[in-house]
């Protein structure tokens, strides 16, 4: 019991400890809206920077604040970012229009946070995107200022334009299977289990279904609109010919007596041309006899 006690209480204060150490978490004041706490700018790149975000601000309404920091204290970045986004009040009161572009370099950690009022334009995907095309490649090399400043052009631009992603850009398939190696491969393999039901149906359209279902994964994964379509009409050609191929040879290896496995008939694409039960001639030899044309 004693024991127990001695926990609960120990559970307790650590509780309180650490809600204490929140509360009392203080930011210092920015310093515009290039905050280089961490030292990453050299002050060329810092004041460009800067300028632009002001001109962003005066023509959008939008504050985007770039901060850098040497580390979080022991704080999630998530919990820091909020934490640092509402006590700056970045954004105007109100429309809640504020971005917060933050790097902590101990951790190794970056993160966009969005404001309730630019949600629709900067999604959660979005937001991914832009750290995972633009921000990240350059930081691996060590590069922070260009990655930083390359997560700058690119939320500048979905901020001037004011668009929502469209259903191709945020679509469920995006991401769903890590890259597009890999999707790749998912569908070769479901592919080869296909092939073998194109070749038993009658018609030739489940090779085109397939080959369109195909498509659109494919391009949907791209997150392109014009990939979407040129990839779909494509594939479903490539299918329908595909099912037209591997059903005639296996009917014609069937109508033959030739097995009609995976193995044995080459994936469906060997026909029964090249073998037969035919043991060959009886050994009779050439006279020399015959005729011969050219032209």
């Amino acid at each position: 019991m004693r024991l127990f006690l001695r926990i609960w209480i120990a559970a307790i204060l650590l509780l309180v400890s650490g809600s204490i150490a929140v509360i009392a978490q203080s930011f210092p004041p920015p310093q515009g809206y290039v905050s280089d706490f961490a030292n990453l700018f050299d002050p060329t790149t810092r004041s460009s920077l800067e300028s632009r975000l002001e001109l962003l601000s005066k023509e959008t309404g939008t504050e985007l604040a770039v901060v850098t920091v040497i580390t979080l204290d022991g704080d999630s970045i998530e919990g820091y970012a909020v934490r640092l986004f509402d006590e700056w009040g970045i954004g105007q009161a109100g429309s809640d229009n504020g971005v917060l572009f933050i790097t902590a370099l101990a951790e190794r950690q970056v993160r966009i946070e969005v404001g309730y009022g630019l949600e629709p334009v900067i999604t959660d995907g979005r937001a991914g995107r832009i750290l995972d095309n633009s921000v990240l490649p350059s930081f691996r090399e060590g590069d922070y200022a260009s990655g930083i400043v390359a997560g700058v052009d690119a939320l500048e631009a979905f901020i001037r334009s004011g668009s929502p992603p469209t259903f191709v850009e945020e679509n469920p398939f995006r991401g769903l299977f890590g890259d597009l190696e890999t999707l790749f491969f998912s569908i070769g393999l479901i592919s080869m289990y296909m092939i073998s039901w194109m070749a038993r149906s009658k018609s030739i359209w489940l090779g085109g279904i397939w080959g369109a279902l195909t498509g659109i994964v494919l391009g949907l994964a791209t997150g392109n609109a014009w990939a979407l379509l040129g990839i779909t009409l494509g594939l479903t050609a490539v299918g329908l010919f595909l099912d037209a191929v591997v059903s005639r040879n296996y009917q014609t290896r069937t109508s033959s007596g030739l097995p009609t496995t995976w193995s044995a008939s080459g994936g469906g694409f060997r026909s029964s041309s090249g073998s037969s039960s035919f043991g060959g001639f009886s050994g009779g030899r050439s006279g020399g006899g015959g005729a011969s044309r050219g032209w």
